[in-house]
């Protein structure tokens, strides 16, 4: 079965004259839970930690953009930062995109290509 991923639902973001699709895929959610060593859930419990916020920034990215690295995760956070964005706001960035990924009840509507 192939699936277009694009036509999933996701968040966009925008850092550093780029724009992201933000989306945590059954993959990217994996790959998260092992290197954070617990639930995405939990991992929300602690997003006052700079550490946790780039995993999930990380997390949402790679799932539709494989070759995106964690040392691009930490650049879109100081660009986000250095335009005037705060870490508050980033986790709320985050958690619209969870979301949209099917996180907390039904997912909401997003724009789909």
């Amino acid at each position: 079965m192939t699936e277009n991923k694009m036509r999933l639902p996701y968040t966009e973001f925008t850092a550093g004259g780029k724009t992201y699709m933000l989306r945590l895929t059954a993959l990217s959610a994996v790959r998260l839970e092992e290197r954070l060593g617990t639930s995405v859930y939990s991992a929300l419990e602690n997003t006052d930690e700079v550490g946790v916020i780039a995993e999930l920034i990380y997390a949402l990215v790679e799932g539709l953009r494989p070759e995106f690295t964690k040392q691009d995760a930490y650049a879109l956070i100081d660009d986000f930062i250095s335009e005037g964005g705060t870490y508050l706001t980033l986790n709320g960035v985050i958690a619209e995109a969870l979301k949209n990924s099917g996180f907390f009840g039904e997912a909401s509507a997003a724009r789909q290509n």
